[in-house]
């Protein structure tokens, strides 16, 4: 059979498979709740391959080979390390995430910390962050289906466009049925591709002995044009954005049960741990048999590379799990991006219950927000930007500074206190980046340690004073002989805490 047959009837399979699979989860009738997390009811399996899928984006399939493939082992510290760590995190924050009924991270920020405010920066930084983010994915998936069906990069980005938007469109009970079918794709298509270049090279020690004797510092986990200070920043980074990112805190809430949560988490790990020995394996082995291979960009470098070291049927295994990976995390990213939009950026709406007809249309609206964004991210896809991997180093580093102090070192948040910290990590962050034009792991850092100190401020105490007299009963002069007043306001009720 020729290969190009070969190509669009596997095409034409996954495209069919994924309407299938969406328009079966697909409900007009359904509500918020389940339109955002599933109605807090996705059972194990769907559960782990939505979570696998979302992390396994194009920036771990083909970023993260490639960057293997022209550094070496360092790429396996500063970027897999990092996202372990994460990994490992993750369970410490399940009973504090699912304790609330947020259908989202800013909505549980801004209730956990009694400041709407913080539900709207945050909700702000997140879709900023994730419209960038899915560019990643449309500049993967394009060149790599452009180059298959050697047709134009646009058209093809187009063709994930058409893919996101309508596993997108059902809510997450679409996305994670989609998300099961590219789950299989990515574990499948990275195993086989592994195992048939790992064949062709010898074994992992041949491929070693060969980068040894032409590249011996690629096999060095700590250098290899990165200083041990960047790399170890850069492994932290990823980490700390991984732990906090919304895309799997989300997943989290919607889990059935507790317990279906973290079984979640100690699934995930294998699987995730699984591919990527498969990516780690292809890219050094890739290196062994073809060095050097250059082009424009990553994505394109990847396709040309992967089609010279492969046979035709375990490239197009991997190439279609490229895809595959590039659907499954641009579908979670939108939904969360109009969601922020929607449902944070909105509180009137967020907060209003209503009934089934409100309800309609505020879905409507968050598909026209779906629509709205994702035109946005492939009209970005189209400019010259980063590489996949900056991209999203820049993301993770933002979602990092919304969210890793607030879920994992503050216990007893303060009302109305972070915000201010938050705003200014956030400032000095794009400052560091864009003004200095620091790495984003060195502007990381020196944020959070920003955003901690204006929070656990040593000066705090005297505000706290002020604060506590603003709540005194006027007519006493002791803050000790409290008269209570039914009508007066209480620190840290509901009302006084700004809850939505």
């Amino acid at each position: 059979m020729p290969v190009l047959l070969l190509q669009l009837l596997v095409f034409g399979a996954y495209t069919l498979a994924l309407v299938f699979l969406a328009g079966e989860a697909f409900n007009w009738k359904e509500d918020r709740r389940l339109f955002y997390v599933g109605g807090n009811r996705i059972t194990l399996v769907p559960m782990v391959g939505t979570f696998v899928a979302t992390w396994m984006s194009a920036a771990s399939v083909l970023g993260y080979t490639m960057w293997l493939y022209t550094d070496g082992y360092v790429a396996f510290t500063g970027s897999v390390n990092g996202w372990l760590i994460g990994l490992v995190l993750m369970p410490f924050i399940v009973k504090k995430l699912r304790a609330s009924r947020a259908l989202s991270l800013p909505q549980w920020l801004g209730e956990a910390f009694g400041d709407p405010r913080l539900r709207s920066l945050s909700a702000l930084a997140l879709l900023g962050a994730y419209t960038f983010y899915m560019v990643i994915q449309f500049r993967a998936f394009g060149t790599i289906v452009a180059t298959l069906l050697d047709i134009k990069v646009i058209v093809a980005s187009a063709l994930v466009y058409l893919f996101v938007l309508y596993t997108t469109f059902g809510g997450l009970p679409s996305v994670a049925r989609s998300d099961t079918l590219n789950l299989a794709l990515i574990l499948g298509g990275v195993t086989f591709a592994a195992a048939a270049l790992l064949g062709r090279a010898g074994s992992l020690g041949a491929v070693h002995a060969v980068i040894a004797g032409r590249a011996p510092e690629m096999l060095h986990p700590w250098t290899r044009g990165w200083s041990p200070l960047v790399t170890t920043l850069m492994m932290l980074s990823w980490g700390l954005g991984v732990a906090a990112n919304p895309q799997y805190a989300i997943r989290l809430l919607s889990a059935r049960t507790t317990r279906d949560a973290y079984n979640t988490l100690a699934l995930s790990s294998l699987i995730i741990g699984a591919i990527y020995a498969g990516l780690t394996i292809l890219g050094l082995s890739a290196f062994a048999l073809a060095p050097y291979v250059r082009a424009a960009s990553d994505e394109l470098a990847f396709t040309r590379l992967f089609s010279m070291v492969l046979p035709p049927v375990p490239a197009l295994a991997l190439f279609l799990a490229v895809l595959a990976a590039a659907v499954s995390t641009a579908n979670s990213q939108l939904l969360l991006a109009a969601c922020s939009l929607c449902y944070d950026l909105s509180p009137r709406q967020g907060r209003n219950r209503g009934d089934l007809v409100t309800e309609d249309r505020f879905l409507f609206r968050n598909r026209l927000a779906i629509a709205a964004i994702a035109t946005a991210a492939l009209a970005l896809s189209q400019f010259r930007l980063p590489g996949v991997l900056l991209i999203g180093r820049y993301s993770w580093t933002v979602v990092a500074i919304c969210f890793f102090l607030p879920l994992y070192v503050i216990r007893t948040p303060r009302p109305r206190g972070l915000f201010v910290p938050l705003s200014a990590a956030l400032v000095l962050h794009l400052f560091l980046t864009v003004g200095l034009r620091l790495l984003p792991e060195l502007a990381l850092l020196p944020a959070l340690a920003l955003e901690a100190l204006l929070y656990f401020r040593p000066w705090g105490k005297a505000d706290e004073a002020a604060q506590a007299a603003e709540h005194r009963d006027p007519h006493q002069g002791h803050p000790h002989r409290h008269r209570h007043r039914p009508d007066g306001p209480h620190r840290g009720n509901g009302a006084d805490a700004g809850l939505p």
